[in-house]
């Protein structure tokens, strides 16, 4: 057992040795009390109770440690992410899910990955593989995992131009036509819109603070947004809240607005885009337009400007040549030709 040393304060701490990291460096957990036999007290039932969870823990499956990182994360997570967690649980690493804990090897990990790689995107795999890591360092912890995983891919964004917007617009039914407005003028996202009530609109815009999801048993619950930057107010024009307040559709479920904006997509001559693209379009034209990222983040309900950025670093096609001329008449001017003959004057 660790025996206490006694601090200037006259306090009296133990160091215990907790794990290791990746680099082999030990990590200690600190315990200081009033008295040496304290200390070492609170250390030793410490070291008794990790030794003998990891022998409870050691006896459970992988999948079974799923089940209990799962039910003890649901009360703080949003039902989205449990949902997900659950398709992870279902779906993720087949032939790992029956085995012990300690009956798992860092090569047992990096097959399953390999396997998991030659069906699903980078991505897929590395969200997959991220839980099974959380997942073992709360119920082994000693374990380190050292997976190669494999490398990420750019994301090809598709950015709606306001052609093609006005294009989906004017084909749209009274159902879907609201939607596309207020998600291409006012950055609301599918759960949000199917959230909103007529108390919830202004003379200058909409209060956003809710969103309607699908629990675990697939029934529509109406929740706080997923992250306080979700709680905003959206400054939208009168002629679309005039469109707003007179639409019939309040209540509807995300599938059926999914599925209305899928059909209209189809039948229209545009490039394929998603719903949630239409946020992407109105974050990018902000943007050109000069107004400044912290005030399209706030507006849009995204939580910092680093993840804002990512989405409109594919410029929009149709300001692709404007930006360009710009870029052109900056440097024709920094570099003319008058301003090289006046430097040889």
């Amino acid at each position: 057992m660790a025996n206490a040393k006694k601090l200037k304060s006259g306090n009296w701490r133990v160091l215990v040795p907790d794990y290791k990291d990746k680099s082999g460096k030990w990590h200690y957990k600190s315990f200081t009390a009033a008295t040496k036999k304290e200390a070492e007290y609170a250390a030793a039932e410490f070291t008794h109770n990790r030794e003998s969870q990891k022998l409870s823990y050691s006896n459970i499956t992988l999948a079974q440690a799923y089940r209990r990182y799962i039910d003890c994360k649901s009360s703080v997570l949003s039902s989205s992410t449990v949902d997900g967690y659950e398709k992870n649980l279902r779906n993720d690493f087949k032939a790992l899910m029956p085995m012990k804990l300690d009956n798992i090897t860092q090569e047992h990990i990096q097959l399953a990955v390999n396997e998991m790689s030659a069906k699903y995107s980078p991505k897929t795999v590395r969200n997959s593989h991220g839980l099974l890591s959380a997942v073992l360092k709360a119920y082994r912890p000693g374990f380190i995992i050292t997976t190669r995983l494999p490398q990420k891919v750019e994301p090809k964004y598709i950015i709606p131009t306001t052609a093609e917007i006005n294009t989906l617009l004017d084909n749209a039914n009274d159902f879907i036509r609201v939607p596309i407005l207020l998600a291409s003028s006012g950055s609301l996202r599918r759960s949000e819109i199917c959230a909103l009530t007529l108390d919830d609109i202004t003379d200058l815009g909409i209060n956003v603070t809710k969103a309607a999801v699908y629990d675990k048993n697939n029934n529509i619950v109406v929740k706080p947004p997923k992250t306080s930057a979700g709680n905003r107010f959206v400054p939208l024009s009168s002629h679309i809240l005039n469109e707003v307040k007179e639409w019939k559709y309040f209540g509807c479920s995300p599938a059926a607005l999914y599925g209305q904006f899928r059909r209209l997509v189809e039948k229209c001559d545009v490039p394929h885009i998603t719903f949630h693209k239409l946020r992407h379009y109105f974050a990018s034209e902000l943007h050109a337009r000069g107004i400044p990222d912290k005030h399209i983040a706030q507006v849009g309900g995204w939580r910092s400007i680093s993840i804002l950025q990512n989405i409109y670093q594919h410029t929009l096609r149709d300001k692709q040549v404007e930006m360009n001329n710009k870029i052109i008449d900056i440097f024709a001017n920094n570099f003319s030709e008058e301003s090289h003959s006046q430097k040889q004057a």
